[in-house]
């Protein structure tokens, strides 16, 4: 996800970029696994030191405005067109940031987004497109669209803008997708290209490459389940193919056992979404039990608060219950932590003076995002 290290890039917006803390390399990783009318969608966050989040229940039919992130850390201007929509599903997501700005999440017709760090990324240039900062534009996806290929054409219409990630998406219908931005072109690998549902930290294109050399997917290494040197994408891959119903864990437990397997040392959220069943599983390095929150526990017309619980929060089995009505208040601490999380690196308010702000300036940008730009539409 986010790494510490912040260096300012891209002209005139120069946009704050991650660079890598592990040891050559990022552990985040994310798989659909489908076996008859089961299916379900995992994604391990890892990073060096916890990472606080906070779950957010999204409402349909609330009118909203988008933003760039050089909107949010600049002075500049917008030079693309804005981009307005209505919610048109509810979702729960999971955030590093304030309210709007997901790390990933499902909506209520299973469609799952999530994204991960891809060094080399470099996102289309089209001024005359809608430009949203990447957070933003998961959230755009879980509130408009229940396909795949929803997603993939909103890749065409709309700009993004942010640091360096990829994207690995899924439908309720078993489709799913990796979304890439290299050389500033989108690069989609889906169905007869996508053969293993699941992505990492490098290209999709060079995993399968790096597949083809282990015994089971076209060569003759073997796939050593206890040596963490074996790819994680080829960990992934096997256990992806060996999944057996026919043993008495559920395909939940499995998804856990998948994400376990995956982890290098960093994991800090491992979540499972159950695409069918509308449930969200999560555990974190700080709340190791595992918790769950459920679709049919929330109203999610807007004649209801928005609701949010910390991810970390030293509870056990279903949670639903446990969640608070959204406050500014509560929204602005989520912010303060986001900034000072980045405010680790001595660089960090030094880069952003040089851009015209101050930390507390995008603590209030950040924090009233979601008050300054959305509104209810007419109750449903």
């Amino acid at each position: 996800m986010m790494k510490i290290k912040i260096v300012f890039l891209y002209s005139l917006a120069f946009l704050l970029c991650f660079t890598p803390v592990f040891k050559g390399d990022d552990s985040c990783s994310t798989f659909m696994l489908e076996h008859g009318s089961e299916q379900i969608f995992g994604h391990n966050l890892d990073e060096r030191g916890y990472v606080d989040g906070t779950i957010f229940i999204n409402k349909r039919n609330v009118c909203k405005e988008g933003r760039s992130w050089n909107e949010l850390t600049t002075t500049e201007r917008r030079k693309s067109p804005n981009i307005n929509w209505v919610s048109k599903y509810g979702s729960i997501t999971v955030n590093p940031f304030p309210r709007e700005f997901p790390d990933g999440g499902m909506n209520e017709a299973g469609l799952c987004i999530w994204e991960m760090t891809l060094a080399g990324t470099q996102f289309v240039e089209n001024e005359s497109l809608p430009k949203l900062f990447m957070m933003q534009w998961m959230q755009y996806c879980l509130d408009n669209f229940e396909s795949i290929d929803q997603v993939l054409n909103s890749t065409s219409e709309i700009v993004l803008d942010g640091w360096a990630w990829h994207f690995f998406t899924a439908d309720k219908t078993g489709k799913a997708a990796s979304i890439e931005f290299l050389n500033g072109k989108v690069v989609i690998h889906t169905e007869e290209t996508l053969p293993i549902k699941a992505l990492c930290n490098i290209f999709y294109s060079e995993e399968l490459k790096i597949l083809k050399n282990y015994k089971g997917f076209g060569g003759s290494k073997p796939i050593v389940m206890s040596d963490m040197e074996v790819p994680r994408f080829v960990h992934a891959a096997k256990m992806l193919k060996d999944y057996n119903p026919s043993k008495s864990e559920t395909i939940v437990d499995y998804g856990f056992d998948i994400l376990g397997q995956l982890e290098r040392g960093g994991t800090q959220w491992s979540i499972i979404c159950d695409m069918k069943q509308l449930r969200i599983y999560f555990k974190t390095s700080l709340a190791k039990k595992i918790r769950y929150v459920s679709f049919t526990s929330f109203d999610f017309s807007n004649n209801t608060p928005v609701k949010m619980l910390d991810i970390s929060a030293d509870l056990s089995g279903d949670v639903s219950d446990k969640f608070a009505d959204y406050t500014n208040e509560r929204n602005r601490q989520v912010a303060e932590k986001t900034v000072a999380f980045f405010s680790q690196d001595p660089d960090f308010e030094k880069d952003l003076k040089s851009q015209g702000i101050t930390a507390k300036i995008l603590i209030d940008r950040l924090a009233k995002y979601a008050d300054s730009t959305i509104n209810k539409k007419d109750s449903e």
